[in-house]
């Protein structure tokens, strides 16, 4: 089918390419394909063994898997059994896959998508009270799916979990590809701040986590630490605070988050910076240590994974308030403490699009939201790999990944999970196929030159996958370079053995596009080597 109108998508993020470049690489060549494995625990070896088989055949680089600390410390502490995972990591090892093990210190259970229930390890609890261990949030909801941030011992029990495991799996260094950090709950480093069991639904803004006593007394010392004196802390705030224990959390999150409120004074910075600056601290800690136990064993790359918290951001009401309540204040310095870290950073909700930005209650935008994160984290040189929030079932989804990806600068995603791309009887479900085509692992370069171009100020190619801009020439540029006149040409890295159509588009300079005309163009790459296609205009 021809294409020839423009202006698709509401997404407008425009990559300017240098007027001598000869392309860009796509799909990157380094780019890998992982796939998340179960939640719950492995009955049936033979048929996980099976399916692991069928993902590397359709071209999966690793499978990635939650180390629960519920199973492997759960009687007593330093006291760990390794077994049900040594078999794991043997299993996945004859398949021919890599194994990308995630140190899960979360509880599996009450977040989206849980299909199972393996809490922390309860002996835990007696090491201190919930008061320093725990969250409370803003409504008095308890939560103890992860350790507190704020809580001394959690980095001492973090640094005896990743001391056992690379003692334990030493010998798979050569199997293991990367290993993930479980940074808060569901394995991301955020606050427990949007959960049904405390009142919330989506697309509600969710609730502040730092009403425990030890949070308090946190973010008095944090505040102590920054003013002072109390008489300038009075100043910058405009209260009349006598000592510091008078010093408080927001009160009301509702009325601390609305436009102009509190979120937009002195306080109100303040107070986020420590809320957020809670969690840099964490993972400052965590990958520490994680390095300390991972670097000379595996030496290989560390990650953690932010959530994509895409609602609310446009709310003309309270914006931006779910990112916030979660702990996301200030994108760019968050990542900053990646880089620090040397952490590999995971986003999430790539198959989404912006079609809510605008409609109430709902104000989401999680393709401008990836679409920034992915920005920053190449302006700051940080590994970035993606995974979808919800299962994907048609080629849509797909083809939004796949478009973040290739275009974004992400070098793999992790399709979740594996029980969407097989049946109850180990068959391969259509998800599978989709998988496979849509996000490859293997590229290779392509070259295109197009002839008897009248006087241009570019030329660019525009097609239907994702690698090559969807159809869309106003957000994504793949621009070829003049060789000489009438000449133009360009190389790009395109998804191996794979059917393509596509249309060559001129700009002048103002911008203004002319498609080419007639049928669209169609090439299938070749399965190795290198590819060529020549248009004459």
């Amino acid at each position: 089918m021809e294409k020839l109108s423009l202006g698709v998508f509401n997404f407008m993020i425009y990559v300017p390419l240098s007027s001598d470049s000869v392309g860009i690489a796509e799909v990157k060549p380094d780019y890998r394909l992982y796939v998340m494995a179960p939640l719950g625990e492995i009955t049936d070896w033979d048929a996980f063994k099976a399916k692991l088989m069928q993902l590397k055949e359709n071209g999966v680089y690793a499978i990635t898997t939650d180390i629960w600390w519920g199973l492997v410390e759960s009687k007593k502490d330093n006291q760990f059994d390794w077994s049900y995972y040594k078999r794991y990591g043997a299993a996945v090892e004859s398949s021919g896959l890599k194994w990308v093990p995630i140190l899960s210190t979360h509880q599996c259970g009450g977040n989206v998508g849980d299909e199972c229930s393996y809490p922390i390890p309860s002996w835990l609890w007696n090491k201190d009270s919930a008061e320093n261990m725990s969250f409370k949030s803003e409504s008095g909801y308890w939560n103890k799916e992860v350790l507190a941030p704020w809580w001394e011992g959690t980095a001492t029990q973090y640094d005896e979990l990743y001391c056992s495991f690379a003692k334990n799996f030493a010998d798979k260094k050569d199997l293991i590809a990367k290993i993930y950090l479980s940074a808060g709950p569901a394995g991301e480093l955020r606050y427990p701040s949007y959960q049904n069991a405390d009142g919330w639904d989506f697309s509600e803004r969710g609730k502040l986590q730092a009403y425990t006593e030890g949070a308090k007394r946190d973010f008095r010392l944090s505040m102590q630490s920054k003013y002072i004196s109390i008489k300038k802390l009075n100043a910058a705030w405009g209260k009349r605070y006598k000592n510091w224990d008078e010093i408080q959390p927001p009160g009301n999150g509702d009325s601390f988050f609305m436009k102009g409120g509190e979120i937009d004074t002195v306080f109100g910075n303040d107070f986020m910076q420590w809320y957020q600056g809670s969690l840099e601290k964490h993972l400052s800690r965590i990958s520490k240590l994680a390095h300390k136990h991972f670097d000379e064993v595996f030496d290989v790359p560390i990650g953690a994974k932010i959530s994509g918290v895409h609602w609310k951001m446009n709310d003309p009401i309270m914006p931006h308030s779910a990112e916030y309540s979660a702990g996301y204040y200030n994108y760019s310095q968050l990542l900053d403490q990646f880089k620090e870290s040397k952490m590999a950073l995971t986003f999430t909700c790539l198959e989404m699009g912006d079609t809510d930005a605008q409609t109430a209650p709902y104000y989401s935008s999680p393709k401008t939201l990836v679409a920034q994160i992915a920005t920053l984290a190449k302006e700051k040189g940080i590994s970035l790999n993606g995974e979808n929030a919800l299962p994907i079932s048609n080629e849509g989804g797909f083809d939004n990944v796949a478009e973040m990806v290739y275009n974004f600068g992400f070098d793999g995603f992790t399709f979740l999970r594996i029980s969407y791309l097989f049946d109850d009887t180990g068959q391969p479900t259509a998800e599978l196929p989709m998988l496979a085509n849509k996000l490859p692992s293997k590229s290779i370069p392509v070259t295109f030159t197009v002839e008897n171009v009248p006087a241009a100020h570019g030329v660019y190619l525009i097609g239907d996958r994702g690698e090559i801009g969807r159809w869309n020439p106003v957000d994504y540029e793949y621009k070829l370079a003049q060789r000489e006149k009438g000449s133009w040409s360009g190389t790009f890295r395109l998804a191996a053995d794979r059917y393509y159509q596509f249309k060559f588009v001129m700009k002048d300079e103002n911008g203004k596009i002319t498609w080419q005309q007639g049928p669209n163009e169609s090439l299938t790459t070749p399965a190795t080597g290198k590819g060529a296609y020549t248009f004459f205009w």
